[in-house]
């Protein structure tokens, strides 16, 4: 099917990926996904400044909080996971998945901002041997309560 839309090959072959011409319950998905393109493009020339611009170390002023924050979101996802998963919720992907991100993070994180020497070696024991089991079994989790 001819697309209507006229314009340069690159963005009429994109809008025409992103249904352009999709019956028009189609069309608000399609917008939400080609802005979520625009988004993450316009995120990518984000980080090429920061990569260019930023130096290797920073001054942060709440840094305990940011840490205890983390963790206890973390917690509170381990917790939210359990109780739905008791309740047989369908919920239990959504708490999973997030809680699997979170724990991604957490493990690059400590990783990435360890001082260098028994401080790296530990966080990257962490990581390696709790975080990232945790992560994955979270995402386990996740992915198959969708099939109950």
């Amino acid at each position: 099917m001819e697309s209507q839309i006229r314009g340069p090959r690159p963005l009429h072959a994109l809008l025409d990926r992103l249904g352009a011409d999709a019956p028009a319950s189609e069309r608000p998905r399609k917008a939400v996904a080609g802005g979520l393109v625009v988004v993450a493009a316009l995120l990518f020339g984000w980080i090429l400044v920061l990569g260019s611009t930023t130096r290797g170390q920073a001054e942060v002023r709440n840094w305990s909080t940011v840490w205890i924050g983390m963790d206890l979101l973390q917690c509170t996802g381990l917790i939210a996971t359990a109780l739905l998963l008791v309740r047989r919720s369908r919920l239990v992907a959504l708490a999973g998945a997030a809680t699997a991100t979170l724990l991604l993070l957490d493990a690059w994180f400590d990783v990435m901002t360890a001082e260098g020497g028994g401080d790296w070696y530990v966080a990257l024991a962490m990581a390696l041997l709790i975080e990232l089991p945790a992560a994955v079994a979270m995402a386990v989790l996740a992915g198959r309560s969708m099939d109950w």
